[in-house]
């Protein structure tokens, strides 16, 4: 079984095991960790396979390294422009090599092509990632996603091939294994994982924490939760960069002041889709009776709950006297995820346009657990209201990238509260943050000037959150860095960070030797997409612009001579989604997983009208072809990427039968009856339409089809001119 692209079961036929297992290596050392991830592929198979993971990290990793191991070799993947990286894997698996392609699909989503993996063969990749953590209260929040949870639209129109648009199967069951090593001033302090059980060990000061039993279900985030040791000191980093020096300062300034208590105009919207089922609606309904008691009487509130449609409390923000609570609370009580599909941009719209208080700020606090493609448009409109708006993003695999980046882009803030975890602290912190009085001006002095800083300008500080901020420097960084604050009412609050001139690296671990390309993925946001591309290329970065493609060089006796067949990696199912089961992590046995399968309706199919509870999006819903789009469909089908390793089509009579318009069915024959060899147009009319605008819709599959058909024929300029004007491809 599987689900396609959204809340949709259907047969994928014969599962085959692909991925064999995941090993997760990370080191956490103050505000920095270091994840090594090791994805191990076979094919059981009599045929060479072509293995297609999409996998999600989280929303600020800076991929580093991407090694194949395979029949005792070991290589090292090069980071080119996008379609070179594409063009060299596709060469490769063209020329019967093997090849590795990793690419970033959108923030936080990442696409691994494991090209020509031969019958009993076991390829090995190993991925390498750095990020910034950021302390949030007196809480730092390592996590590791794991899966990629079912969201609603079309994930195509985001720009993903069908290849890599994920699928799900009940039946997958993918394990990975996880060891954390904690070092440093945090190997002593608290914490809490409430995600999965686990065992920990401690030897030279190094606290190491993996899975208890060893492994467990890619079905949830790992998350680990590190409270803040009582002595932590604010410490500068520096690397040369080239001929610069790069620095870090990582400021977590305090607002011990106290902050007068104003009234405040808040916009409550809470997702109430089918995916926001079981775990997901049961936390957003605790945040809900959280906000409610929070409330003061002076305050003003309105709340919006969305699904398909969308539905407001009161007409316009109302005081939060006894009688509007009270009406709130009984509201709160009746919610359920029963809403169908997440149109979340409508119901934004609507809570934006409900009205403001004069005087007082609009501030939006949207509890989701973000699943939704095609979210950049929601983002920008977001940004266009004017409303600040402070993210939870609920549920055991959150889309990150969506609750994160519309936070923010409105000067909000995001929380990220997995099942079992503490809402009633995120709640809070998030009221305190719109309370907090907004900096004047916020600027940082540097021990000499600096060539630039990112970010360049700090629009938006809250109290307790951790700033990163990185600075070229034209020569060595001594002494302190400074983070000046000016508020309206003409206080200042500073915080210092020291730089020293000595350093030990066996201290600093990794950070030191990877700080020069963390700074340089940061730079990238305030760069066009040109420069962004030279940057990332000149950094070995994987972004947007760029691509890391290895190629492993076969003997001739060991090269392809076929196409190889897909095996997608499905996902594992979001344990809780969609309220088919629950998170528990008090049961300590592997062997109790987090999806209960007993509860998974049976006649969950694509055309039962009965099923709008579900997080369905309207381009599954059938629609008529237009132009090329029936042959387009009928191609696909009789050469399915599973199966079909030859393009065995010779005449125009075949192409009409897989849907060719009639018209230009005469116009091919045309072609036959001034002299041409009839396969010989059929392919190059192939090859044509595969690269024009009308053949987007085709597999990857068979474009390679083609493509090894064609072996040349589309540089025929006469002929293929003649099918680009009966194609009209303009």
């Amino acid at each position: 079984m599987t689900i396609a692209t959204a809340a949709v079961l259907e047969p994928i036929g014969d599962a085959r095991i692909v991925l064999e297992s995941v090993e997760v290596q990370a080191s956490l050392t103050g505000l920095y960790s270091n994840v090594a991830v090791s994805q191990s592929y076979k094919n059981l198979e009599d045929v060479n396979i072509e293995a297609v993971y999409t996998f999600p990290l989280p929303l600020d990793a800076v991929l580093l390294e991407l090694v194949l191991e395979l029949n005792g070799k070991r290589l090292r993947g090069m980071v080119q422009p996008k379609t070179e990286a594409e063009d060299r894997y596709e060469d490769a698996i063209d020329e019967g090599d093997s090849a590795i392609l990793l690419q970033q699909l959108e923030p936080g989503v990442f696409t691994l092509n494991v090209g020509n993996i031969l019958p009993n063969e076991q390829a090995v990749v190993r991925f390498r990632y750095a990020q910034l953590h950021r302390w949030q209260g007196d809480s730092l929040r390592f996590y590791l996603p794991t899966t990629i949870a079912p969201r609603y639209g079309d994930p195509l129109a985001s720009g993903m091939a069908p290849h890599q648009a994920p699928e799900y199967a009940l039946s997958a069951e993918h394990g990975f294994s996880l060891v954390v090593r904690i070092e440093g001033a945090l190997a002593t302090a608290d914490f809490d994982c409430p995600s999965h059980p686990v065992a920990v060990s401690t030897s030279d000061g190094i606290r190491e924490i993996s899975l208890l039993g060893g492994s467990d279900l890619l079905d949830r985030d790992f998350v680990l939760v590190v409270k803040e040791p009582a002595e932590s000191a604010v410490e500068g980093l520096w690397a040369l960069d080239d001929k610069e020096y790069v620095a870090l300062a990582s400021f977590h300034p305090q607002f011990s002041e106290d902050v007068p208590e104003s009234p405040r105009c808040v916009k409550l919207v809470v997702d109430c889709s089918g995916s926001m089922g079981g775990d997901s609606i049961a936390q957003a309904k605790v945040a809900l009776r959280e906000i409610i008691s929070l409330l003061k009487p002076n305050d003003y509130f309105n709340l919006i709950t969305f699904g398909s449609t969308f539905n407001l409390l009161f007409s316009e923000p109302v005081i939060a006297n006894k009688d509007n609570v009270r009406v709130a609370a009984h509201f709160v009580e009746q919610i359920d995820a029963t809403m169908g599909g997440t149109e979340i941009g409508a119901a934004l719209t609507a809570a934006y346009l409900c009205g403001k208080i004069v005087s007082l700020s609009a501030d939006l606090l949207l509890i989701t657990d973000g699943e939704v493609w095609n979210h950049e448009q929601i983002v920008k409109d977001a940004l266009k209201s004017g409303h600040r708006i402070f993210s939870v993003g609920v549920g055991s695999a959150v889309s990150e990238a969506f609750v994160r980046r519309i936070a923010e882009a409105t000067s909000g803030a995001c929380e990220l509260v997995s099942p079992r975890e503490n809402m009633s602290e995120r709640i809070v912190r998030h009221f305190q943050r719109i309370d907090q009085p907004k900096a004047k001006s916020v600027h940082i002095e540097w021990p000499s000037e600096s060539i630039r800083q990112i970010p360049g300008e700090v629009e938006t500080l809250y109290a307790g959150d951790t700033l990163h901020v990185f600075g070229w420097l034209p020569e060595l960084p001594v002494g302190k860095v400074r983070l000046v604050m000016t508020f309206e009412d003409g206080r200042t609050v500073t915080q210092e960070a020291r730089f020293s001139s000595e350093r030990k690296d066996e201290d600093s671990g990794a950070l030191l030797t990877d700080m020069p390309r963390v700074a340089a993925h940061a730079r990238l946001t305030v760069l066009d997409s040109k420069e962004a591309a030279e940057l990332a290329e000149r950094y070995q970065l994987v972004t947007k612009y760029t691509s890391c493609v290895l190629v492993f060089n076969r003997d001739e006796d060991q090269k392809s001579g076929e196409v190889p067949a897909l095996r997608k990696v499905p996902q594992v199912l979001a344990a809780g989604w969609g309220g088919m089961g629950s998170v528990d992590r008090c049961d300590m046995s592997l062997a109790a997983h987090a999806v209960s399968h007993s509860v998974m309706p049976e006649d969950l199919k694509m055309a039962q009208p009965d099923m709008d509870y579900l997080d369905i999006p309207s381009f599954l819903h059938r629609q008529m072809p237009t132009d090329f789009d029936q042959l387009v469909l009928s191609l696909n089908a009789r050469y399915p990427d599973t199966i079909a390793t030859k393009l065995d089509i010779a005449t125009i009579a075949e192409l009409m039968v897989l849907g060719l318009d009639h018209d230009v069915a005469d116009a091919l024959s045309d072609l036959v009856s001034t002299g041409g060899a009839e396969r010989d147009i059929v392919i190059v009319f192939l090859a044509i339409l595969a690269g024009s605008k009308h053949g987007k819709g085709l597999s990857r599959h068979v474009k390679r089809l083609i493509r090894m058909a064609d072996k040349g024929g589309a540089s025929d300029v006469v002929l293929s001119d003649a099918i680009r004007q009966v194609i009209n491809d303009e």
